[in-house]
């Protein structure tokens, strides 16, 4: 890449201090290299210029020119009895055609009348317009029939014929049989319908002569006729023409649109270079205008898209192609344009375009020269911009000259073409603007590595500049969020502990109220000699005695909640196999179970239990009996005699969770929502005669979260009994 080294002081817009200029020079040690990089672009740019011109030539050099070596028809009769077809496998049928104004014969209709036709002869390719019949000049508007006999010697490979786009219907018969249809032929503009379309059939094969008869009409354009050669040769050889025709055509559109849909990307990632916006609508505009001509891409896709619609299209897209590439060598070199003409350019064009849309097509087409004339106007204005940009060496300019001379160039004989002034082609501008693309996409190249170069060499200055600052600040930084971190984490634990503690001196002054005033009350009792017998004195003693062990009881397990929530416990968390801990567990209150009466059972399942092994778990083996007895211990108090307990456990490889289902009281709507909270009770149902004081689901779920998972009720109804579940994650490997 002969331009990626474009050093970055001729574009700096800022003088360079000795040690600033020192530190780029230590960057780039080659000072040089702008010069000599120049140097080598302008003169790869003609070199280039011609490998591109090479491979324009190769890909489409016969789509160029259409020559006129070969035979020419006399008198409606094209003899190649002496064709070399070895040497040259096709030929143009041009010259004298039999020529049949206001009239539509079918091939029938002139073997009937041999002998007694009196045709006139129209030269082909050409419009009929000015044809002289009857000794006057008729106009575009019409229906026609052209007739032409080709002597041929017996030739033993296939022939095919390839009709070019007609203005603006035909039907062709090859010897009696239709071969081609484009539109409806008819002697009325309401009889006719228009269409455009290429066309390629092979004739009858092992005959001496051939008489081909075409029937035109046309009643939307303002030229009619045959306005391009008919060719004639080896099926294969023509049908070879037509799909690289048909693949420089492709390869023009495709190019256009990834080039107009690059640019249009590159404007919306940056928005300050309108340049990149302007050329990619230039190259859509483009790229739909092309696929209007040569062999109609866009029909071939879409066989019932409109003619008149794709006729409006094509004029239009070409009106509206100037301004947008004014616009776009404006917005490149805004001193060398005007704003007044590039205004009034986009005024005009508009208006033009208004008329296009509005008009029907066999008016606008009369006024195409007021388009020529504004293409002129407009090609001459650019490429004066683009002159004086050069001449005062602003960057591209170079690039961009001869390729805008040549799509200039090129334009002004689309123009010649279509007045049937010389016989190249249509598409002349399409080669020209595919040159243009190519130097375009160059001299993107050139700014977007000049700019890589630039970001590059001061982003290494810079860091190289601030790197102690950056390395001091990046370590203030550690510090001030280490510090942060502990300040964080302390006032955590500082609002847990709080916390727990306003939550302990809460409950205890709650919860101890009632078994104080009734110890209380009994005490007096006795001292009062209220009790005189020593059988109630023993009774009073032993209620007192019941009660402060349970206040005992009631302190430690507030006690071990407010450390849980505290995160104050330690926990000797030890790997062990989910089965291993689940059959611990439920053995250790089998025999509770069965002494209250209660079937007793214990069901493993998931994939670990069917494909194995089962999921290891990081567990304390005794607060994990503590949760497991605390909800075994609620099943078996709230399910009578004869009910039943099943324990499940699902390991899928994951962790495990336990489920745990009595057929017991269950739990109340109302008290569902509360049931792990702190000291919560149900007066009506589950603990208004167990004495339990509301703890046990809370200590188990604080519990269960040290562990990572969670505890939850799956399902429950009064009398149907309640289904708690808990989890515990696997042991990461």
């Amino acid at each position: 890449m002969f331009f990626l080294r474009v050093a970055v002081q001729q574009e700096c817009p800022l003088p360079l201090s000795k040690d600033r200029s020192a530190q780029l020079n230590r960057l780039d040690p080659e000072p040089g290299v702008y010069v000599v990089s120049r140097h080598i672009n302008m003169r790869v740019i003609p070199f280039l210029l011609l490998a591109v011109l090479l491979l324009v030539l190769v890909l489409g050099g016969k789509q160029l020119l259409y020559t006129s070596a070969g035979p020419t028809a006399q008198a409606g009769v094209l003899d190649l009895r002496g064709w070399k077809w070895k040497q040259e496998p096709t030929v143009n049928l041009n010259g004298e055609w039999e020529f049949y104004w206001k009239q539509l014969w079918r091939p029938s209709e002139f073997w009937a009348a041999q002998g007694k036709l009196d045709p006139d002869y129209a030269t082909v390719p050409g419009p009929w317009n000015g044809q002289i019949v009857a000794g006057q000049a008729i106009g575009g508007e019409g229906y026609a029939t052209y007739r032409l006999r080709v002597l041929l010697s017996k030739q033993e490979r296939e022939l095919a014929v390839r009709v070019p786009t007609i203005n603006t219907a035909y039907k062709l018969w090859i010897n009696g049989r239709p071969i081609a249809v484009a539109g409806i032929v008819g002697t009325t503009a309401q009889l006719s319908k228009p269409q455009f379309m290429p066309m390629l059939s092979g004739t009858p094969s092992g005959q001496e002569e051939l008489e081909l008869v075409l029937q035109v009409s046309n009643f939307d354009h303002q030229k009619g006729g045959i306005r391009q050669p008919i060719e004639l040769g080896f099926f294969d050889a023509v049908a070879r023409e037509k799909e690289l025709s048909v693949g420089f055509d492709t390869l023009v559109i495709g190019s256009l649109l990834i080039m107009g849909l690059y640019h249009i990307g590159l404007f919306t990632a940056r928005t300050k270079e309108p340049s990149t916006l302007w050329f990619g609508i230039f190259c859509l505009l483009f790229g739909l205008r092309m696929s209007l001509l040569g062999e109609i891409l866009l029909i071939k896709l879409f066989p019932k898209f409109s003619w008149e619609l794709a006729l409006v299209l094509e004029y239009v897209t070409a009106a509206l192609s100037l301004p947008v590439f004014a616009a776009f060598v404006a917005s490149l070199y805004p001193k060398e344009s005007s704003r007044l003409l590039n205004k009034v350019l986009t005024i005009v064009v508009l208006t033009y375009s208004v008329l296009i849309v509005t008009l029907p097509p066999r008016l606008f087409t009369q006024g195409l020269w007021v388009l020529q004339v504004l293409v002129l106007l407009g090609v001459a204005y650019i490429l004066s911009i683009i002159a004086v940009a050069f001449a005062r060496r602003r960057e591209g300019a170079a690039v961009l000259l001869v390729p805008c001379m040549l799509l200039g160039v090129a334009i002004v004989n689309d123009m010649l073409f279509a007045h049937e002034l010389i016989q190249t082609t249509d598409r002349m501008s399409a080669f020209a603007l595919l040159i243009f693309v190519f130097f375009q996409s160059v001299l993107l190249s050139i700014k977007l590595s000049r700019a890589f170069v630039n970001e590059e060499k001061l982003s290494a200055a810079l860091t190289d500049l601030n790197e102690g600052l950056q390395e001091k600040v990046r370590e203030r930084t550690l510090d001030l969020e280490e510090a942060n971190e502990a300040l964080r984490m302390r006032n955590e634990d500082m609002v847990r502990l709080e916390k727990s503690r306003s939550q302990l001196i809460s409950n205890i002054s709650h919860d101890l109220g009632t078994p104080l005033t009734t110890i209380q009350c009994h005490v007096e009792a006795i001292l009062d000699g209220i009790v005189d017998t020593e059988q109630q004195r023993e009774a009073y003693l032993r209620i007192i005695h019941g009660k402060v062990r349970g206040m005992d009881r009631l302190i430690e397990d507030l006690f071990q909640l407010s450390r849980l929530e505290a995160r104050q416990v330690e926990f000797k968390l030890l790997p062990i196999a989910s089965d291993r801990l689940m059959e611990r567990l439920f053995h250790r209150y089998e025999l509770d179970a069965r002494n209250a009466g209660l079937t007793y059972e214990l069901a493993l399942r998931g994939e670990a239990v069917r494909r194995g092994p089962y999921s290891t778990v990081l567990a304390d083996p005794e607060r994990m009996h503590q949760v497991y007895g605390n909800l075994i211990y609620n099943s078996i108090k709230f399910t009578p005699a004869g009910g039943r307990i099943l324990v499940e456990m699902t390991d899928n490889g994951d962790g495990i969770v336990c489920r745990i289902s009595d057929t017991g009281q269950g739990i109340t709507a109302d008290d569902l929502p509360f049931v792990f909270d702190r000291f919560y009770t149900s007066n009506t149902s589950r603990n208004a005669h167990t004495g339990g004081k509301g703890l046990g689901l809370s200590i188990a779920r604080e519990i269960v979260e040290v562990h990572g998972g969670r505890i939850w009720i799956e399902r429950t109804a009064p009398d149907r009994g309640t289904v708690v579940c808990f989890s515990i994650p696997a042991e990461k490997a």
